[in-house]
């Protein structure tokens, strides 16, 4: 199984997305021009991966910004997430960190999870550690 790595740039998050091991990591800042771009491909491996029948899915995500085009984004990669949840009835594990006193991330972030009705845990990170 592959694995598919971008490295982070100043407006881009760094991304992997280990298909052997079902580990999606989403980390940075996303504000890039390019933004849909990347995201889009992002979501087709994704749903590539759905197409196995997925036991199970992790995904981490931690940005410390992102802006409006990246909301949309990411609320997209999140409902193809949860529909190849639904699907194959997999194992779903997903946590979701913000930066510790950040509280209008913390609520977008849970503006998320209920948009979608999905659970995922949203926890705190000190900015020292992130």
């Amino acid at each position: 199984m592959s694995v598919l790595e971008i490295p982070a740039k100043e407006a881009a998050p760094y991304v992997r997305f280990d298909e052997g091991n079902a580990v999606l990591q989403i980390k940075g800042k996303s504000y890039d021009d390019d933004v849909v771009m990347l995201f889009s491909m992002i979501r087709s491996k994704i749903k590539a991966f759905g197409q196995t029948s997925p036991a199970k899915l992790d995904v981490n995500i931690f940005l410390k910004y992102f802006n409006t085009s990246s909301s949309k984004c990411l609320f997209d990669l999140m409902s193809d997430i949860k529909e190849i949840h639904e699907k194959n009835d997999m194992e779903l594990n997903i946590i979701w960190n913000f930066v510790e006193g950040d509280e209008e991330m913390e609520e977008e972030i849970a503006d998320f999870r209920d948009s979608l009705e999905m659970e995922f845990e949203i926890e705190a990170i000190a900015d020292d550690l992130a």
